[in-house]
């Protein structure tokens, strides 16, 4: 069994255009639901799990996770400077010019469970794909895996794929070499196509798992929801808390 990183990197430099109905200028890690912040809550939750350093990648109001990190042990900032005219991939780009060893990867708009983050970190296999059931939140992205539950493509378009084996939830453990891999891939793609807008999981991840195999860990029935724009927020607000809280009690657990 693979051991449990000790690292994780943050995707955190997205803009939030489509939250500003709803929250101030502040980046979409910040988003408070049931009295926390997204970024908050993902800082306890790897803690919980052994991580003790985080690293995050900040462009849009990068100022704020600068001033998060001064009062946060182990967490660094690193910033995409192109984050606006660049892919996700380019962000983790950046962190692993610092990052060399293996990892936990998060989204910085996602509430989720805490059996989200165990559920990747109890897997054997050094490199795992959380995804879920559907969640009908909208702006799916839709895995297919092999027989082997091994990653074979991504899409948002489910026609594009043979079958749909689940849906990303945004939530990766990448070993070291596999890292380096996407790293790698990214290079190739700005060196053909000129630009950095690669996405790391439609993209990145799908490309080198050509060569590495992934492991697609699907949790049915779990808790999370993303908070891209005002309907996510609204939905993980009124629907995907509410239900958390609840299943905490149902297990006797305090809020």
């Amino acid at each position: 069994m693979s051991a449990v990183p000790r690292t994780a990197i943050v995707l955190a430099a997205g803009m939030g255009t489509r939250l500003r109905s709803v929250m101030s200028d502040q980046p979409k890690g910040f988003i408070e639901i049931g009295s926390e912040t997204l970024i908050a809550r993902c800082l306890r939750l790897v803690a919980g799990v052994g991580v003790d350093r985080v690293v995050i990648v900040a462009g849009y109001r990068s100022d704020a996770y600068v001033e998060l990190s001064r009062s946060s042990p182990g967490v660094e900032v690193i910033e995409n400077p192109d984050f606006e005219t660049t892919g996700s991939m380019a962000s983790l780009a950046c962190a692993l010019q610092v990052v060399e060893e293996d990892f936990l990867l998060f989204e910085s708009d996602l509430f989720y469970e805490e059996r989200a983050v165990h559920a990747v970190c109890e897997r054997p296999e050094p490199d795992v794909l959380l995804a879920s059931d559907e969640t009908g939140a909208t702006d799916e992205v839709w895995i297919q895996a092999d027989v082997g539950n091994s990653l074979v493509n991504m899409s948002k378009q489910s026609e594009d794929l043979d079958h749909v084996s689940g849906e990303l939830v945004g939530i990766v453990k990448i070993s070291a070499a596999t890292g380096r891999a996407m790293l790698e891939a990214y290079h190739r793609f700005v060196s053909v196509h000129g630009h950095g807008q690669m996405g790391y999981e439609t993209e990145a991840l799908v490309a080198v798992a050509q060569d590495i195999p992934i492991h697609v860990e699907r949790v049915n029935g779990l808790i999370w929801g993303e908070v891209d724009y005002e309907q996510h927020y609204l939905r993980v607000r009124d629907e995907v808390f509410p239900a958390w809280v609840r299943a905490k009690g149902d297990r006797g657990e305090k809020q």
